[in-house]
């Protein structure tokens, strides 16, 4: 009992986070490991794999004839063009309630925060049936632009679409709440006092915004990009459902090669590059922010 006691004492933090390094071990950390060593054909747990190294996977990957960079860039464009339109709702709508001083109510906090109850899944579907030819929104705009404006010959494709636009709205629905709850809060903190000063040195709404809001939560502004960033550039569920056949999500991408076409090493082999990636981004963005911090 007494050496319990002792130990307890000496080791006890690291006891602590015992169970939950145990988990991440086994959970992330095995997994991972087994998709590195079956990149480069060091595994056998899958069809294809033979145990021998090799570095196929990561020269078929970049190679320009290929289709993978292709899938890669379609990525990086689609999940660029929601994180600036997620983003940029949700701090335009915080803004607007911060100069017009109105509170959420119970009413307007549920409605704004239904897409964070909604599984991504769910919400695909959903907006397949409302963005489709034969949706809500489909038939709307081909009546306004074909039937009553005559602008063009025909409704443009809003999902299975080669430029994302259904990703692009469904993506940007989902992740408008998680930018305006962060950066309201990050609002309601600054002293009304500054924009009121401003104002009297008669400064204009836009003025107050470029020189003391943005200034103030700009590091917040800068952590919900890069949150909504990530968020989708993984997401598999909401490009599988809307996106076109061709071009693909790097996601979807992974799951045709391996579980459609049984390229199991291309699939492990993109994998890891899309693990690599996203590190790499959340690596630079923590740099470039600390780098911020230490000369402000």
């Amino acid at each position: 009992m007494v050496r319990l006691n002792t130990l307890m004492r000496r080791h006890g933090d690291l006891l602590m986070v015992a169970p939950l390094a145990i988990f991440l071990g086994g959970m992330v950390l095995v997994p991972l490991v087994i998709a590195i060593l079956s990149s480069v054909g060091l595994t056998t747990v899958a069809p294809g794999l033979t145990g021998e190294f090799t570095l196929q996977g990561f020269r078929d990957f970049f190679d320009p004839a290929k289709p993978s960079l292709a899938a890669l860039w379609f990525t990086f464009k689609v999940t660029t063009a929601t994180t600036v339109i997620s983003t940029g709702l949700g701090l335009a709508l915080a803004l607007y309630m911060r100069f017009r001083r109105i509170e959420p109510g119970a009413i307007f906090s549920f409605l704004v925060k239904i897409p964070l109850f909604m599984p991504y899944l769910v919400t695909a579907f959903v907006f397949w049936v409302l963005l489709y030819p034969k949706g809500y929104i489909g038939i709307i705009l081909q009546k306004l632009l074909v039937d009553y404006l005559g602008l063009v010959e025909q409704a443009p494709a809003l999902v299975s679409d080669p430029l994302g636009i259904g990703i692009i709205v469904c993506g940007s629905w989902m992740r408008f709440p998680y930018a305006f709850v962060i950066i309201h809060g990050l609002l309601q903190m600054i002293d009304p006092a500054y924009e009121e000063a401003a104002r009297t040195l008669g400064a204009r709404t836009g003025r107050i915004v470029r020189r003391v809001y943005l200034p103030l939560v700009g590091y917040g502004i800068l952590s919900v990009a890069l949150l909504n960033f990530l968020a989708l550039f993984i997401a598999f569920s909401i490009p599988f459902v809307l996106g076109a056949s061709w071009p693909q999500f790097l996601s979807v991408f992974i799951y045709v090669n391996a579980k459609d076409q049984g390229n199991w090493l291309a699939g492990y082999t993109t994998a890891v590059i899309y693990v690599v990636v996203a590190l790499v981004i959340a690596y630079f963005y923590t740099r470039a922010l600390q780098r911020a911090k230490a000369r402000a």
